[in-house]
């Protein structure tokens, strides 16, 4: 939080571009303590609005052009190093021209999904104006959420903590159980 009160709008812009470009960054986590800052008085909501909407923007976009530009090449040089095949490749990318819309709004909010949604998004050739309109919807849906979270529950931040802290083992448990189980469905399909 101390962060977020230091570098205002500049910093959480970073932190949203960084997760954005699909970084694992806890880009939601800065989103939900300005919604706490906004409840405060320490930030002004259209500024925390500006910072999500330029830093995704800029994240995703250059993520898109990265794709675009090299990423057909770079999966087809080192794709089978992470089990991506030509054939699993234009599978995926008949998918997403398919349902661009849901892929990019949705996918989005996806662990590792959404992190390379932008890429693959790129290497798919989908038109650049549907990329921004999807994106931009998405943003407006995360950021409103999150920016609400912290707002809503920033009186309470103390016993939330304690809540989240002394039930985190349980969390961190179903992610690894949930991920095992995705990777074993993977195997053995």
């Amino acid at each position: 939080m101390y962060y977020l009160t230091q570098m205002v709008s500049m910093g959480l812009m970073l932190a949203v571009f960084i997760d954005a470009f699909g970084v694992p960054f806890p880009g939601s986590l800065m989103i939900i303590m300005s919604g706490f800052l906004i409840n405060r008085g320490s930030l002004e909501l259209f500024e925390v609005i500006l910072a999500i909407l330029v830093g995704y923007l800029s994240g995703a976009t250059t993520a898109y052009f990265i794709g675009k530009n090299f990423g057909q090449a770079f999966l087809e040089k080192y794709g089978r190093y992470v089990s991506i095949t030509p054939a699993k490749l234009k599978r995926g990318q008949h998918w997403i021209e398919k349902s661009s819309a849901v892929f990019l709004i949705a996918g989005r909010m996806l662990p590792t999904i959404g992190n390379i949604t932008p890429y693959i998004a790129g290497m798919s050739r989908i038109k650049f104006l549907y990329f921004f309109i999807y994106t931009f919807v998405f943003i407006l849906l995360w950021g409103s959420v999150n920016i609400i979270l912290g707002f809503v529950f920033s009186h309470s931040w103390k016993q939330v903590g304690e809540l989240v802290g002394s039930k985190s083992w349980i969390f961190g448990l179903a992610i690894i159980l949930i991920y095992l189980g995705y990777k074993y469905y993977m195997l053995k399909k």
